[in-house]
């Protein structure tokens, strides 16, 4: 009987040996980052040190060499290691402007635009994008499994505005909810009314939107509504706050001036995309209520010095963008001083601006010391990205900080832009290296 049993036991080893040695091949690759300063996204200083990546996550970091016998190294020659960059306010959907996108493209055109500038994305060093207002839904899944290339892409999918609010974008000859083109290829929707809006937050949420955006004031790009109009009632914004929160994430809100953006507050929104009108009592108010702010410097401050060159602007959008760009740089200068959380999302959503993304960045610096505009990009972004609830797609770690158990979104960047940020506007030499998610995007090293 015992030698029936030790042949049993035998066999069933050697059959457990294919097995072994198959988990043992299927063991996740790891890379080696050596000779690196890293700036882990959060610390002022830089930490000269290796990095370990496993897989699609980083498994170790540290001051001292780091035994991985089986990895690929790779030699930073001294180079800055820090978290990929993340844009937090893009318009994947709108490459050619809003105009031309009202008239001249389809859904499918407008696609394969949006997948163009994601590459663009990240060749300029960004692992990130979070699309605040077009058709995206679905080429964010595609992207979250793995059958598109590309950064990874926090969608809200169709903004949701009112009549005459931020969102109509048809033509001024449509009938009472005659939809545009817009609204057909889903970069915007018109819901008038507490239910409408209710209704218009389940839809994006089915389709697999991470967060909500929602115009409460005028905006500079469209033509029916000034930029102190306030184009959403308390109880219309209420029902998209209602929604977002039953989904465990939050709404977002377009809106410049005081007013609007006080209604918004007083209906619990947690994050104000603009805001360059609102005055010092309200900048504190927003950070005694933990409200985040978006900035978008380049485009306020820069672009709107001028905006007669903006592709699509109207007489009308170039008066609001210069009132616009007089008042960012006071709303900059409240918010630095009241020390509001902020996060970075560049508004460069049309062909000639979006290789000029990091200049947002770098006009950050105008009011913000070069560490806390890149926390702005990297870590506070994260953030942020984090608390969208069960619709968030990106799970199994943080994102915007180099830490054991973050995703492996790396770049290595020739110089120190700790000192500076304007290091990262030259991409094609400053940015030799990009992985998102554990995989190679680009290495001219």
């Amino acid at each position: 009987m015992k030698r029936v049993m030790k042949l049993v036991w035998g066999l069933l080893a050697l059959l457990c040996l294919p097995l072994a040695a198959s988990a043992q091949d299927e063991a996740p690759a790891q890379t080696l980052f050596t000779n690196v300063h890293i700036f882990d996204g959060v610390n002022e200083e830089r930490m000269a040190g290796n990095v370990l990546v496993e897989g699609n996550l980083i498994k170790q970091v540290s001051a001292e060499a780091i035994d991985a016998p089986g990895a690929t190294v790779i030699d930073g020659d001294g180079h800055t290691l820090m978290p990929g960059l993340i844009d937090m306010h893009t318009h994947t959907g709108l490459k050619r402007g809003v105009p031309d996108h009202e008239f001249m493209w389809d859904g499918q055109a407008t696609g394969a635009m949006a997948h163009e500038t994601m590459m663009q994305y990240i060749d300029m060093g960004y692992t990130t994008m979070r699309d605040i207002c077009a058709g995206s839904l679905g080429v964010a899944r595609a992207i979250a499994a793995g059958v598109l290339k590309g950064p990874r892409l926090y969608s809200g999918g169709a903004c949701i505005g009112a009549t005459s609010g931020h969102s109509d974008w048809g033509p001024v000859t449509n009938l009472q909810h005659e939809p545009s083109n817009h609204q057909r290829i889903g970069n915007v929707v018109i819901a008038d009314g507490p239910r409408a809006v209710a209704d218009a937050a389940r839809t994006n949420f089915r389709g697999g939107a991470t967060v909500l955006k929602v115009f409460v004031g005028g905006g500079v790009a469209s033509q029916y509504d000034p930029l102190e109009a306030i184009t959403y009632e308390e109880e219309e914004i209420a029902a998209a706050v209602r929604i977002a929160e039953d989904f465990g994430s939050y709404v977002c809100i377009h809106a410049y001036s005081t007013a609007a953006v006080n209604r918004a507050l007083d209906a619990g929104v947690k994050c104000v995309e603009h805001g360059f009108l609102i005055d010092e009592k309200t900048v504190k108010r927003m950070k005694r209520e933990n409200i985040v702010l978006s900035a978008q410097a380049f485009m306020s401050y820069t672009a709107f010095a001028n905006p007669a060159g903006i592709p699509g602007f109207t007489e009308e959008s170039i008066r609001k963008g210069l009132q616009v760009h007089e008042g960012a740089d006071q709303m900059f200068k409240w918010a630095a001083e009241h020390e509001l959380e902020i996060f970075a999302g560049s508004d460069m959503f049309t062909y000639d601006l979006i290789p000029q993304a990091t200049k947002n960045l770098t006009d950050l610096e105008t009011w913000f010391t070069p560490v806390q505009v890149l926390r702005m990009a990297t870590s506070t972004a994260g953030k942020w990205l984090m608390k969208t609830g069960p619709k968030n797609p990106y799970k199994q770690g943080p994102l915007g900080v180099i830490e054991e158990g973050a995703y492996a979104d790396i770049i290595l960047v020739n110089g120190d832009p700790t000192a500076g940020v304007d290091v990262l506007l030259d991409h094609e030499n400053n940015i030799p290296f990009v992985m998102k998610d554990g995989e190679i995007y680009k290495n001219t090293l």
